[in-house]
This record gives C-alpha cells, sequence and structure tokens, in this order.
C-alpha cells in the first residue's frame, strides 16, 4: 500500500489522493485532509499499511501543494522530481507532522480523538524547509557573489512572540492529563501510555489564541534575505541556509532553506567543470606562419601564441585562467580552440598568390594528405584497403 523507493513503482499523486489533474489547491488540500484522517496513525494503532499509506499521502500532498513541484511532476512525472532531488518521500511519521504542523492544527484533527479541546496547543515542532532556484552569472563563479532575494515565509507571530496565546492570556493546564501530557490505558495485564489527545502531549491548551495568528504563533511574512555564493559553485548545487526557512511551531527550532543554483550560459566561454573553452577563428596565414594574438579572458586580455603549422581545432591551453575550485584547490585552465577559416572571397592579387603558393607546395607539409592519397593509390592498384591474412 506504501509506496517505493523506485520512481517506476509509484502511484500516480493524483490518484493517490483521489483528485483530478485540474484539482485547485484548496481541493488538494481538503483531500489530503481526509486521507490523513483515514490513515493516521492514531487511529490505526499498529497497522502497518495504514501507516504507510499515511506516508504515501503526504509525500503525494507535499509535491502538489508545491507550485513549482506540481508544475515539474504534471511535465515529467516521478523522474523529473528525482531528477531535481525531490519526490524521496517520508520515512519518519515525525518529519511528517515537522513539515505540515500547520496542517495537523485547528481543524484538521479536532473530533479525531473525541473531539476534545482546540488542537492549537499541539507541541513544538520544527519549521519546514524551504526551497528556491537562483540564477548567477559565470562571474559569479569565478569571484563569487552575495545576491539579495526576496523571500515569503512562515515567522514567529509578532503580537504573541510566537506562543499562539492573546496578550494577557495564559495556556491552561489540560484537565484530561492534569499537565502531564499523557495519558494511560489498559490492554489486558499491559498498561500503555500515549500523548493526551486534547493536548497533543503539550500538558496545555490555549483557550484565548492570539487574533493575529489564530492560535498558529506564526504568520506570513515576506523579506529580504542575502545570500553569500561561494567560488567555484557549480549548476544543481545547493547550497543549505540554516535556520531561514519556516519558523518552527510553539517554540521548536526553525526549517533550513536551500537555494539550488543555475549558472547562466556565457556569450563568450564555454564551462568544462572547472577549465573554460573559448573558440578562437584564426586566418589561414596566421596557422600557417605562426601569429601572436590578443584573447579574451575571465581576468582580461592575454596574449597567445599560435605556432606556425597549427591545425584547426587544435586546442591550446592558458594556464591558471578558469574557473576556481569549489574545495578551494587552486583554478583550472583556459582552453583556446583554433579554428582555421578559409577564406570565401579573394581579390584578385590574393587568388594569384595563393596560385602560386600551390605551384611551390609539396606535400611534405601536408602529411595527413600525403597518407590519405598513398591510401587510395593501393586501393586503386589492386589493395583492398586492409591488411592481407597470413
Amino acid at each position: 500500500m506504501g509506496s517505493s523507493n523506485s520512481t517506476m513503482s509509484k502511484r500516480d499523486y493524483y490518484e493517490v489522493l483521489g483528485v483530478s489533474r485540474e484539482a485547485s489547491s484548496s481541493e488538494v488540500k481538503r483531500a489530503y485532509r481526509e486521507k490523513a484522517l483515514q490513515y493516521h496513525p492514531d487511529k490505526n494503532p499498529g497497522d502497518a499499511e495504514c501507516e504507510a499509506a499515511f506516508k504515501e499521502v503526504s509525500e503525494a500532498f507535499e509535491i502538489l501543494s508545491d507550485g513549482e513541484k506540481r508544475r515539474l511532476y504534471d511535465e515529467h512525472g516521478h523522474e523529473g522530481l528525482s531528477a531535481r532531488g525531490f519526490g524521496g518521500g517520508f520515512t519518519d511519521i515525525g518529519d511528517i507532522f515537522s513539515r505540515f504542523g500547520d496542517i495537523f492544527e485547528g481543524s484538521l484533527f479536532e473530533g479525531l480523538f473525541g473531539g476534545m479541546g482546540d488542537s492549537r496547543g499541539a507541541g513544538p515542532h520544527r519549521g519546514r524547509d524551504l526551497r528556491i532556484d537562483l540564477e548567477i552569472s559565470l562571474d559569479d563563479v569565478l569571484n563569487g557573489a552575495q545576491r539579495e532575494i526576496e523571500i515569503r515565509r512562515h515567522r514567529d507571530c509578532g503580537t504573541c512572540d510566537g506562543s499562539g496565546a492573546e496578550p494577557g492570556t495564559e495556556p491552561q493546564t489540560c484537565v484530561q492529563c492534569q499537565g502531564m501530557g499523557r495519558v494511560e490505558s489498559s490492554t489486558g495485564f499491559f498498561r500503555v501510555q500515549r500523548p493526551c489527545p486534547r493536548c497533543h502531549g503539550v500538558g496545555s491548551v490555549i483557550t484565548t489564541p492570539c487574533a493575529e495568528c489564530d492560535g498558529e504563533g506564526r504568520v506570513v511574512t515576506s523579506g529580504d534575505l542575502e545570500i553569500d555564493i561561494p567560488p567555484g559553485i557549480h549548476s544543481g548545487n545547493q547550497l543549505r541556509i540554516p535556520g531561514q526557512g519556516d519558523s518552527g511551531v510553539k517554540g521548536g527550532p526553525a526549517g533550513d532553506l536551500y537555494c539550488r543554483i543555475a549558472v547562466r550560459r556565457h556569450e563568450l566561454f564555454e564551462r568544462l567543470d572547472n577549465d573554460v573553452l573559448l573558440e578562437v577563428p584564426v586566418t589561414f596565414c596566421d596557422a600557417a606562419l605562426g601569429a601572436e594574438l590578443d584573447v579574451p579572458t575571465l581576468d582580461g586580455e592575454e596574449k597567445l601564441s599560435i605556432k606556425p603549422g597549427t591545425q584547426s581545432s587544435e586546442v591550446l591551453r592558458i594556464r591558471r585562467k578558469g574557473l576556481p575550485d569549489l574545495d578551494d584547490r587552486g583554478r583550472g585552465d583556459q582552453l583556446v580552440r583554433v579554428i582555421v577559416e578559409t577564406p570565401r572571397k579573394l581579390s584578385a592579387e590574393a587568388r594569384k598568390l595563393f596560385e602560386e603558393l600551390r605551384g611551390l607546395d609539396s606535400d611534405n607539409g601536408h602529411p595527413a594528405r600525403q597518407g590519405f592519397l598513398d591510401r587510395i593509390r593501393d586501393y586503386l592498384t589492386g589493395g583492398s584497403g586492409e591488411d592481407e591474412e597470413s
């Protein structure tokens, strides 16, 4: 009943929640609430299939409730999510409560254990991790950078300082567990302890919730955050910024912010790990006679010597003019691929000079051409072009 780690065996997320692909975000949330109530482990103690189903519907909700992840799933399925590091599922029930604490509060589980009290008293748990994509330039990779982003997230309510209680009021001791946070029940000869269903293990309940945050202890805010980009970073790398995700619930620790990097294509240079490649066109004469050229690098112009007889597509190297290593192990090189240009149009004088050059030219200066002609000659004079069998 549960989902597999293999993307091939995962069920369709829309099927898991029982919604259509056109379902709105509110419909997705409502469907998750119903499924979560159905399979919740506290409602089905010891039932491994229900626990697996609870994890599966939570995984589906994690993807379909996030606009970016839902778009990626709609376009590329489970494989697309896996390639971006999403859709890994949940291995721990506590992680689900940590991620969806705001969903599990309030009306979602009211009445699940007899309808006793207000579940706003749910205990501390970690805030949700957030993920963003950030595009940077090749110059940012070379030198490192600081980028300011705007981020929307849950932060502690300033009115109640994150307690969830209206200022001037205090949480009341839970009457069911007498403030212990746990209750006992008998099963045959055994006495079993479990979290109190009324206060969810906190030992107290909020009777007068904060009007600003409706008792959650958090509010959604938008603000700027500065991200440090280290030199040498690659597309696809993720930066973890601890504590900059959603704030925790009822004093729990904040989640983290994960920033996925994408490096823009440069107009001149192609990145090859820590090396960069530049294609430089040279004239036929410069390739034949040799020349010294000014070529651009990431640090400015550099002199590059073209040796006489340089061939088209030959790659030259300028040491330590590439990109820094992310682990601080020095810089790569700049590779220069020479592209010999054959003139498309010749003046009468230039054509005359080339005709004279052709008359003076010998096969000694063209070993590849001479080898090709020798193979053709052997083939036409009776050879098959292949070695004879002994």
